[in-house]
């Protein structure tokens, strides 16, 4: 019955909330041994060169980002990232992380049998305030049971423990990215919203958090196929770390800022980048530091386009903190509406020119010389009174261009709660400059008529649009350019009149990512380890000028 909620569950979801958003000290979790499956198929070739076994018993398998059958396959536009980093989607806590282990090796602890057991060792046994579990039940949900170890020769345990079915769950910290038949190579989306990972929250007791975690035991105990995937932390410290980390994008780098703890550090921060996502250690040397009441760091330098990994910790004087992360790229830019909760208007069922009399609005303002390249949206939407998350309906419309995304996004659950929303890569903004306006329409399926929040609505300071800028290439250039390159499209080589004028290609994706530098070129050049797609050409000259150039790779 849709009205039935019980009290205990509405405490506990009230407690985990409450512990969640205190968290400070958020950690990945280096696995040192334990996974006993490679279930993603990853780099080019069968599913079955780069796996040896499936998620689900039937023989479907995840699939990264970089998966191609041949190397003249079309590139993914889904699957997990090539980095192995995932980005938890579950709202609080905020700025959650898991690396996962190899592709090319073991990379999941499954569990095919009732009372199947492994155990997963910790790199770098550490404290915890909360565990989080990334996980997922191939086949059907299942249900496990989780042992905590600790140093001292004790353990915490929890005991039936849900992991949904990797299709169609609540509290996932990935989705949409994809699977492979094993048996045939053929590859299937899941519709951009599945397959999914989920984050499981393990709160350690009070009385154990100051104790060093050296592992955990999962067993089987009923259900589908459990994978598990990594662990992360909310970790227990004395000096307690900054949180928030945001980036404001420019050209070569960025601005950071961050919130400090409520017990600020006496000796200010260390800050550390790299555009490896490997994170520092304890005694790696930070490359600078701020003083004390200072939270804010400026990067320059860096390449337009590139992902970087950036982080933090506290300095205590005697001791610091943990070290905190933020994956950027440059050329970025971000807004996020923080004017209050976004209303749902009552629908029986929008379409893609539907509008809502309450939509959120965002702008971005793009600097003159760049245009977007793509966009990225994410926002959470919680139900209230009697609402349900499957009655949840959003879409993004650029107003700038009246152009919207390609589809409605619709929440699952036949229960209340809040539904986490992350799409990216979308087109709808491409090409465009200046201020670029954004609404996100919200729309649910029951309760009441008109605009209020009474039964779903999007929570306030969740959504954010997150534009990627390339180069603009002005009329101007292309048709002054002095520099003839062809043919275009080109399949393996490119041709370059005149190449003796020029000093430096450097060869972006339409994304504004730099792939390759190429110094002092010849008349002939070979690109053809480029995946097909368009590039852009940037030609910096003997005499000082810059020519941009546009060409297609088959």
């Amino acid at each position: 019955m849709k009205k039935t909620l019980l009290f205990a569950i509405a405490i506990a979801g009230f407690l985990t909330v409450f512990q969640k958003t205190t968290a400070q000290n958020l950690q990945t979790i280096p696995i040192q041994s334990g996974f006993n499956a490679d279930v993603i198929a990853n780099g080019v070739g069968t599913a079955v060169s780069s796996t040896n076994n499936d998620v689900d018993g039937v023989n479907y398998a995840f699939i990264s980002r970089d998966f191609q059958l041949t190397s003249g396959s079309t590139p993914l536009t889904y699957g997990l990232p090539v980095n192995g980093l995932v980005n938890s989607a579950v709202a609080s806590p905020a700025g959650l992380s898991y690396q996962l282990a190899s592709y090319s090796g073991n990379n999941a602890l499954r569990l095919q049998n009732v009372s199947d057991s492994g155990t997963l060792l910790f790199a770098n046994p550490l404290a915890a305030v909360n565990l989080y579990m990334l996980a997922t039940g191939g086949s059907g949900a299942c249900t496990v049971n989780v042992t905590v170890n600790f140093a001292d020769a004790t353990t915490e345990a929890f005991t039936n423990i849900s992991i949904s079915d990797w299709y169609g769950g609540a509290n996932f910290a990935i989705q949409g990215i994809g699977r492979i038949n094993r048996n045939n190579d053929v590859l299937e989306t899941g519709g951009g919203t599945n397959p999914r990972l989920y984050q499981i929250p393990l709160a350690i007791n009070v009385a154990n958090q100051a104790k060093l975690i050296e592992s955990v035991t999962v067993t089987k105990v009923s259900g589908g196929i459990p994978n598990v995937f990594g662990f992360s932390a909310d970790a227990y410290t004395s000096c307690s770390g900054p949180s928030n980390i945001t980036f404001i994008s420019s050209n070569d780098g960025g601005t950071f800022n961050w919130t400090a703890p409520t017990s600020a550090p006496s000796s200010g921060y260390h800050y550390y980048y790299s555009s490896s996502s490997t994170p520092p250690t304890a005694s790696t040397t930070p490359t600078g530091t701020v003083g004390a009441g200072v939270t804010t760091v400026t990067l320059t330098g860096l390449n337009l386009g590139e992902t970087y990994y950036f982080w933090v910790r506290s300095d205590c004087g005697t001791v610091q903190g943990f070290w905190q992360m933020k994956m950027f790229t440059t050329g970025q830019m971000e807004a996020t509406y923080t004017t209050g909760d976004i209303n749902t208007e009552y629908s029986t069922g929008p379409t893609l020119t539907s509008t809502t009399a309450c939509p959120g609005t965002l702008t971005i303002n793009v600097p003159a010389g760049f245009q977007i390249a793509s966009t990225n949206v994410s926002y959470a939407m919680s139900t209230a009174s009697n609402g349900w998350m499957s009655e949840q309906r959003s879409l993004l419309v650029c107003t700038t261009n009246n152009t919207s995304e390609a589809a409605i996004s619709s929440g699952v659950g036949g229960t209340t709660g809040t539904y986490a929303y992350n799409r990216t890569g979308l087109t709808l903004a491409n090409g465009l400059t200046g201020n670029v306006t954004f609404d996100l329409r919200a729309w649910r399926t029951y309760g009441g008529s008109g605009c209020n929040a009474t039964y779903n609505k999007v929570d306030n300071n969740t959504w954010k649009i997150t534009v990627t800028l390339t180069q603009a290439l002005s009329t101007v250039d292309v048709a002054e350019q002095k520099i003839k390159i062809y043919p275009v499209p080109f399949k393996d080589m490119i041709h370059l009149e005149n190449a003796e004028g020029v000093k430096t290609i450097f060869v972006s994706e339409a994304t504004g990512k730099l792939v390759k530098i190429i110094e002092q070129p010849l008349q002939d050049i070979y690109l053809g380890d480029l995946n097909s797609g368009l590039y852009i050409l940037t030609l910096t000259m003997q005499d000082g000028s810059t020519q941009y150039t546009k060409t297609i790779k088959q």
